[in-house]
């Protein structure tokens, strides 16, 4: 009949041997599939290694407590977290068990790369400074993942790069920081005289964030390391 479709007829076919219905099995589903994936996938490298930190917020100096002292103690309250973190894979191991929500008044987690301590007076901050923007607790984990992306995928990092022979700029890290009533989120640049890389920064930042995560323009400010109170020039 015109326009009928052939038939394929499997009538009287043989039964498959052990050796062909093992060969033609079907693959694994679900978590054993993901498994297989990653054993056999190496999984690419991050240009930076980074390293997640967890610093526990003091409500206020102790009384008769020395400058030195009190330095000291400040330098000493940032704690590493985990390990190293090379690829994707090993940043959301971490990521996924750091529940940023649960964090207490004045607490922080920080995420830096390797070799920075997220201290303004580290060697590699202390000619530098930060954005800071000031989040909605309810936003704020949504904006620190989405921040926590750009940082590891280079996407700042390309903002602030130069060429210069004497001094190039970085990121240097993030933070995310609990106040009473909102959330500072913190990202750190080497350079605070990099005029030009720090627009391209904040324009970056705004262009990338999800709609729904864009500040207001009252709500974000940069401000240089040295110009912070507290901020303990390092000796020659």
């Amino acid at each position: 009949m015109a326009g009928r479709l052939p038939v394929l007829s499997t009538a009287n076919l043989p039964q498959a041997t052990s050796s062909e219905a093992s060969a033609t099995a079907s693959p694994a589903r679900g978590s054993a599939m993901l498994k297989n994936i990653f054993q056999s996938v190496r999984v690419p490298e991050l240009r930076f290694k980074w390293m997640f930190w967890a610093e526990k917020g003091q409500q206020s100096a102790p009384a008769g407590k020395s400058a030195i002292a009190g330095a000291e103690e400040y330098a000493s309250r940032p704690k590493p977290l985990g390990d190293e973190i090379i690829t994707i894979k090993d940043f959301y191991q971490h990521f996924n068990n750091i529940p940023v929500d649960n964090l207490k008044l004045r607490d922080s987690i920080h995420l830096f790369h390797v070799g920075v301590k997220p201290l303004w007076e580290d060697p590699r901050n202390t000619r530098g400074g930060a954005y800071y923007f000031r989040v909605p607790k309810e936003l704020a984990p949504a904006f620190w993942h989405e921040i926590c992306l750009l940082a590891v995928g280079d996407i700042l990092q390309g903002a602030v790069e130069t060429k210069r022979q004497s001094f190039n700029d970085d990121i240097c890290g993030i933070s995310y920081s609990v106040r009473w009533n909102a959330v500072q989120i913190a990202i750190w640049n080497r350079d605070a005289e990099n005029e030009a890389g720090k627009e391209r920064l904040l324009a970056t930042i705004l262009d990338k964030l999800s709609e729904k995560l864009q500040p207001k323009k009252d709500a974000y400010w940069y401000k240089p390391h040295k110009e912070h109170k507290g901020f303990a020039a390092p000796t020659a």
